[in-house]
């Protein structure tokens, strides 16, 4: 009765904050963003507070010290961001002469933060943090270039947590604003039924094909994932149906398994969404999300392109069949079910790139008229609840996004109060020799290793600080340097040790996690590939001329069609070792920013088409795209 309770209020606290945010984004009202964002992390901290388990293993605390614990963290955190609140104003304006009530509220606030930090997603982004802040304590008894006069306790704390270059920055101020209405939008979608329609339109459209569950695994993840934000939401929702079945009509454990991890993956890269990350890039970069969204598109089809073409050959080689149509539904129906599903989306372009509205106000049109349409085809049955349960259902999920945020809020601080972020690219460029492949090398590592365990977001933000500046400086595109940053931060959930998301595969799958993830590595290989492409052929990403433009996705598309084939060893048949080596020698020809050796893989390509018929047709043997 008491889990019920605290439940049922959770979701009162939640439905609460998701109004007053929907109301602050439409109609600000004057408020300070600083003020707005205390609104945002007061309802995010409390809600966390109420509903993760509040519980210690080795202590076994009885149910009324865990309730009591709930309700004293819920209070202090809501009195905390009151406080900050209704002082907003002068910290805004006066940088100097801190009560001692503002220092103590700094040291408890900056405490809640970590801790809710670690009990959102673990303890890797906490030690990121407390070394940052470490960092910036102990300053000058570090020596070198990275040793700084260095803050005192007290100091650090007000700076992270008074001030807008911390906690409640514009890291946080994008939270409040544009991921909280896209997840309000992607709650709508999954209560109104939005998710079922994308997976049944996967089913429906590929189920029956060669290798089907796989192909339809690769497509509801991407629709589902875009929505989401979260690649282990993402697994864990398409995953349970899609894994058992392609382990039924033949596909390996491990395979299946890399499959849904990579397609879940891939669905923080594909517009018209992307997760929550690429609304804080835009931000960064200063620019409208549809500038974001507009150069995304092609880098993504084609990484799903290439996903796509490898489970296709996977099961040409093993001979796998689709799913019987009678199993699955018909497109048609599907499409007659839920096509006013597909309306929010068409408005949502339509009011980023013609109307040329705010990426929140695109936002708010889509959920308008899906709620509408909704109403209008369920003729009002349970509308209203499901309405409210779409509000709660975005606003708890928000909570993930939001507490990361603030906490790399920290990092970001820190980073700009010591200058430490143009050391480490002064670092970069030296280690590179001022040569740029060896700059994104290193860039590369360096985002793979920050994503161990830490959510897309905060990797991207790490590396964005710290690299991109080393980027620009040596001619980069400055979109092409921060969708670098996005796709390694992104790809970091499916590389091996920690690959998070192919872990939560695995354990789907019954397979061995290690195994899982790089079988995903090899599956996922052109989202490693691409954006060293689109960094030296701007063109991938709609900048450039109409040439440029069609030169860049026609050699890209054509090579990573070869890539996939080698990776393989399927192109029309089962490929030699030679054949797939002289494949993959024709893919990295057509992706490379070279115009002898985009002729020469063109060519290449060709020859080795008609080769490969002629061949199979003269050993008799089928002809299988």
């Amino acid at each position: 009765m008491q889990k019920k309770t605290v439940d049922m209020i959770a979701s009162g606290i939640a439905l609460v904050w998701a109004l007053i945010q929907m109301i602050l984004i439409i109609k600000p009202g004057g408020l300070l963003p600083t003020q707005m964002r205390a609104i945002h992390l007061g309802f995010a901290l409390v809600l966390l507070w109420l509903t993760k388990p509040l519980t210690f293993k080795r202590l076994h605390l009885p149910a009324a010290a865990v309730l009591t614990g709930k309700i004293l963290l819920s209070t202090l955190s809501a009195a905390i961001c009151a406080y900050i609140f209704m002082n907003a104003e002068r910290y805004d304006f006066y940088s100097y002469g801190y009560s001692n009530i503002d220092k103590i509220v700094s040291v408890i606030g900056i405490l809640l933060v970590l801790y809710a930090a670690y009990r959102t997603l673990g303890p890797a982004l906490v030690v990121i943090t407390m070394a940052f802040i470490a960092y910036a304590l102990l300053g000058k008894y570090i020596p070198g270039n990275f040793g700084h006069r260095g803050y005192q306790t007290i100091t650090l704390a007000t700076k992270l947590f008074l001030t807008t270059d911390g906690v409640f920055g514009s890291i946080l101020g994008t939270s409040a604003t544009l991921v909280f209405i896209y997840l309000v939008f992607g709650g709508f979608l999954q209560v109104m039924g939005g998710g079922k329609f994308f997976t049944d339109i996967a089913y429906a459209g590929f189920g029956s094909k060669r290798g089907g569950p796989a192909k339809m695994a690769v497509i509801s993840s991407c629709l589902f994932g875009s929505i989401s934000g979260s690649t282990i939401a993402n697994v864990v929702t398409t995953g349970t149906i899609t894994i058992p079945l392609m382990k039924d009509i033949g596909y390996k454990p491990a395979f299946a398994g890399a499959v849904e991890a990579v397609a879940s993956t891939g669905g923080q890269l594909m517009p018209p969404i992307m997760g929550a990350t690429a609304f804080i890039m835009a931000q960064m970069m200063n620019v409208a999300y549809a500038e974001v969204v507009k150069a995304a598109i092609v880098p993504a089809l084609l990484f799903y392109l290439a996903l796509l073409l490898m489970v296709d050959f996977e099961a040409a080689k093993t001979g796998m069949k689709g799913m019987s149509k009678d199993t699955l539904p018909s497109i048609k129906a599907v499409f007659a079910q839920g096509w006013h599903f597909l309306v929010p989306f068409v408005v949502m372009l339509y009011v980023l790139f013609v109307m040329k509205y705010s990426a929140q106000f695109a936002a708010l049109y889509a959920i308008v008229i899906m709620v509408i349409l909704v109403g209008i085809r369920t003729r009002g049955k349970n509308f209203l609840r499901d309405v409210l349960d779409s509000l709660i259902s975005g606003a708890k999920s928000a909570v993930t996004v939001a507490i990361p945020c603030a906490c790399i809020g920290m990092v970001v601080g820190v980073i700009l109060l010591t200058g430490v972020g143009l050391e480490f690219s002064s670092l970069m460029r030296h280690l590179s020799g001022g040569a740029l492949f060896p700059l994104l090398l290193i860039m590369m590592i360096t985002s793979l290793v920050l994503g161990l365990g830490v959510p897309t977001t905060a990797a991207y933000i790490l590396v964005q600080v710290i690299a991109v500046p080393s980027m620009l400086e040596l001619g980069v595109n400055a979109m092409a340097a921060n969708l670098f940053c996005l796709y390694f931060a992104v790809i970091s959930s499916i590389t091996p040790p920690v690959a998070l998301a192919a872990i939560t595969a695995a354990n789907i799958a019954k397979s061995d996690p290690f195994k899982t993830g790089w079988v995903a590595v090899r599956l996922g290989i052109s989202g490693f590939v691409i954006p060293f492409v689109f960094v030296y052929q701007p063109g991938l990403l709609l900048s450039g001329n109409v040439v440029e433009i069609l030169t860049a996705c026609i050699s890209c598309t054509l090579g990573v069609i070869a890539l996939s084939g080698a990776l393989q060893q399927y192109f029309f048949g089962a490929l030699e070792k030679w054949e797939m080596a002289l494949l993959l020698v024709i893919g990295f020809a057509l992706i490379t920013p070279s115009t002898i050796l985009d002729a020469a893989g063109y060519a290449l390509f060709a020859v080795f088409t008609v080769w490969r018929k002629i061949s199979l047709k003269k050993q008799g043997l089928p002809m299988k795209w």
